[in-house]
């Protein structure tokens, strides 16, 4: 591995590199402002009808139930995450030079279960690579969400110019845009180093027998719930305020609220954590997604109410995401990092995800739209009590966090926690 100072896992000075990682969620994220609002346009500029088109859709969330989960064991077993990050970003940047050749419905499946795959890597990777470094150096509180503010910051940036460029050529734009993004974040990825060790190496433990650990399991099921109830926001939220009379450029506004509210919140995260408790973060911000999504469905007529909701957004996904990654240590750490991250992302955003789209389907067509948004207040309060329960029998005092971070860090033959960044927190 690389000394500290070596490329993206330290600067010279024995700090993290922060530059490397704000690039990384810079690039990966605009690329995701592409694809997440245009690719269904491209796929109706080809051609495809709106249930091919849908099919379609439903691949990205299939390939990323399985496909962190692979990712994570393998870097893992090979003891790096930038390799794999390279194979991943240069494959797909690959692809996509592919995609505008393919003229099938069977060949765009095939192409997109591949692309799929192939990036559903990047995320929990990344965010392994991140955290494990900033934990060498007790950093995760203060510098987390002032690096990841910039995966905020390109996803905005991405959707809005996307959306000016796309407006003025045309979708056939598309492949090249995100072409361009993927080969910017390979030249980010091939100046990036893997963190070092911070013990001997031990063989990789296994990952899954943790899931029956009561804790482990009472998180994992708040985080399902959480996406689950997300759903209401990426796929209907949107088609709700259209349905009540906002114009566009209306629903745009909101949507940009709710990203500078989480660009905010990731700059000043370090206050909040030094001032609260994890458990009282990780619980409230269900709290307020719950009421988040109440408002949202019975109460999206008022305008000005809508604007001071959207501000939510900073705690149902913002905080939630950094306390979540901060609680995912508790039990997954040094060896067991790639898989943690992956379990995470699988069965919050992959089975929440899609589990939660379907449901919010039926709720729209089968009983009203506002009910739809209601259920994910009802999944919402649902996962407050869950990821209360996470917490259960843990102490609030130093001495008990010390005395319950002991056995954990030898279930899972992890490494020596940094002084300021120990596990598990409350």
């Amino acid at each position: 591995m690389t000394a500290p100072s070596a490329g993206g896992g330290a600067s010279g000075a024995g700090r993290p590199d922060y530059a490397r990682f704000g690039l990384f969620y810079l690039g990966y994220y605009g690329y995701v402002g592409v694809i997440s609002p245009y690719v269904s346009l491209y796929f109706a500029g080809r051609g495809f009808d709106p249930v091919q088109i849908g099919v379609l859709m439903a691949s990205f969330q299939v390939s990323r139930i399985v496909g962190p989960y692979l990712w994570g064991w393998l870097s893992d077993v090979m003891h790096t995450r930038v390799r794999i990050l390279r194979v991943s970003a240069f494959t797909s940047l690959l692809a996509f030079l592919m995609l505008p050749g393919v003229g099938s419905y069977g060949g765009m499946m095939a192409m997109m279960l591949t692309l799929s795959l192939l990036t559903s890597a990047m995320s929990p990777l990344g965010d392994a690579l991140t955290i494990s470094t900033l934990r060498r150096y007790g950093a995760f509180d203060h510098s987390y969400g002032r690096i990841r503010m910039f995966g905020s910051a390109g996803f905005i940036g991405a959707v809005l110019a996307g959306g000016a460029l796309f407006e003025a050529v045309g979708m056939r734009a598309f492949p090249w845009v995100a072409s361009a993004l993927l080969a910017i974040l390979v030249g980010v990825v091939l100046t990036m180093r893997d963190a070092t060790d911070e013990g001997p190496r031990v063989p990789a433990p296994p990952a899954l027998p943790l899931l029956r650990r009561p804790d482990v399991a009472w998180f994992l099921a708040s985080a399902f719930l959480m996406m689950f109830a997300h759903a209401a926001l990426y796929v209907f939220y949107s088609l709700w305020l259209e349905k009540l009379g906002y114009s566009k450029f209306a629903i745009g506004v909101m949507w940009t609220v709710g990203v500078v509210a989480e660009i905010v919140f990731f700059y000043y995260q370090g206050l909040l954590f030094a001032r609260y408790a994890l458990r009282t973060i990780l619980a409230g911000t269900f709290v307020l997604a719950a009421l988040r999504f109440g408002l949202t469905g019975y109460f999206a007529q008022f305008a000005w109410l809508m604007a001071l909701v959207q501000v939510l957004h900073a705690a149902t996904f913002a905080a939630h995401h950094s306390a979540s990654l901060k609680r995912l240590q508790t039990w997954f750490s040094g060896p067991l990092q790639g898989r943690g991250q992956a379990l995470y992302t699988g069965i919050s955003y992959g089975v929440g995800g899609t589990l939660g789209g379907l449901a919010m389907g039926w709720t729209w067509n089968a009983l009203a739209p506002e009910h739809t948004f209601g259920l994910a207040a009802i999944a919402a309060a649902a996962g407050a009590f869950c990821a209360a329960m996470s917490f259960r029998g843990e102490g609030i005092g130093t001495g008990a966090v010390q005395d319950s971070a002991a056995p954990t860090r030898s279930a899972i033959a992890s490494d020596e926690v940094s002084p300021g960044d120990s596990i598990p927190n409350r």
